[in-house]
């Protein structure tokens, strides 16, 4: 008999699936392009995304907290993502976006019910607990700006070749993904700070805890990223430099916190 942790994995998955579905099917009805008002969010994908949180609390009831193993913390951070896009489809006209991220999501939670094993998150003070939450909700934050670095390109590679397509209509104009992006990136970098500032202050042996690699490669994320802002305040930064920095930035912040996670939980087996 299925428990409530798996049926509730099952209709995430499944809300997920059925949302890109009907993503899929809209945009292959219509050849208009989207415009800067806000559009609704969709709303399979916000019933999949309650049941995304339902499952994680199911994980943490029965484990006695949130895990910070290399799955759970993947399923996390894509639960994180999806709310931060709905909330930012509000505003901005981001639908198209929902495809790669609900897909991704699913792998995630699916991933995090049947191979992760529980590693509970140790928050031993107000100032680990923040060490934690700000390191969560800025890889969330500079993942969606990749995603929009990732269409940026597609924008401009269109521009550049005089090409059209239908995934490309349902894209905000070239300047407002630009504009969207540097908003996602600031907002992320003075996060990352804070997750960088905290961890520096709270943690007290980085060689034990395996985490000298992860701070070094955190702290180069952090710089890219900071000259990029630099770069785009000073020299108008955009464009395909833009997201070459971006995407750099980006996949050092992944093997600084997932590569460290799969190579020691994953390959050697060790916990972080």
């Amino acid at each position: 008999m299925m428990n409530m942790a798996n049926l509730a994995t099952l209709a995430c998955m499944l809300f997920y699936l059925i949302a890109v579905i009907q993503l899929l099917t809209n945009l292959s009805k219509t050849s208009k392009t989207v415009t800067d008002s806000s559009s609704p969010v969709p709303l399979l994908g916000l019933i999949g995304a309650v049941m995304h949180f339902i499952v994680i609390l199911i994980d943490a009831q029965q484990n006695q907290g949130l895990s910070s193993s290399f799955f759970d913390a993947l399923s996390i951070t894509a639960f994180i993502v999806v709310n931060m896009c709905l909330i930012a489809q509000t505003r901005y006209p981001l639908r198209i976006l929902f495809i790669p991220v609900f897909l991704i999501s699913i792998i995630c939670v699916a991933m995090a019910n049947r191979v992760s094993l529980h590693i509970p998150i140790v928050a031993s003070s107000p100032g680990m607990l923040t060490h934690i939450l700000s390191s969560i909700i800025a890889y969330s934050l500079l993942c969606i700006a990749a995603l929009q670095a990732v269409a940026l390109q597609m924008i401009d590679y269109s521009l550049r070749e005089r090409s059209d397509s239908i995934w490309l209509r349902q894209l905000p104009p070239l300047q407002t993904i630009e504009t969207l992006l540097f908003q996602f990136i600031t907002i992320g970098w003075l996060i990352l700070t804070i997750a960088l500032v905290s961890g520096g202050i709270y943690i007290e042996d980085f060689f034990s805890q395996h985490l000298a690699h992860k701070t070094i490669l955190s702290l180069l994320s952090w710089l890219l990223f900071g000259l990029l802002l630099l770069g785009r305040h000073r020299y108008g930064w955009r464009g395909s430099l833009a997201v070459k920095w971006t995407l750099t930035a980006f996949i050092t912040l992944v093997l600084a916190y997932f590569g460290t996670h799969f190579v020691l939980e994953i390959i050697l087996k060790r916990t972080v």
